[in-house]
């Protein structure tokens, strides 16, 4: 996250004025987000505000469709929205077609 903000940086420092598009490490922690809900399908996760614990999938999900709604509709301006889908989707064919790491990890605690 601290490249990402160091690259920002540079960016507006280069091309000046905060037009300039913004780098981001968002749709890389979406994927992180569709990852954990394959592997951890039913591990709670809790909102901040309002306190809801669900689980992970149902999270990934919901989270999920309210991107795409926002992206569609385009009330929330200046978000890339289809970005974050796009990390979605890249987390499950990372998960998907990416191998097992070595050793047997899940069973670890």
């Amino acid at each position: 996250m601290a490249i990402g903000a160091l690259a920002q940086v540079f960016v507006v420092v280069a091309f000046g004025g905060p037009d300039v598009p913004v780098i981001g490490a968002s749709a890389g922690v979406f994927a992180m987000l569709a990852g954990y809900a394959i592997v951890f399908p039913n591990r709670t996760v809790m909102l901040l505000i309002p306190p809801i614990p669900l689980p992970a999938r149902v999270f990934v999900l919901l989270y999920g469709a309210l991107e795409l709604a926002l992206g569609v509709t385009g009330t929330a301006t200046g978000v890339a929205h289809f970005a974050h889908l796009g990390g979605m989707a890249g987390g499950w064919i990372a998960h998907r077609f990416g191998g097992r790491p070595p050793g047997d990890w899940r069973g670890r605690r």
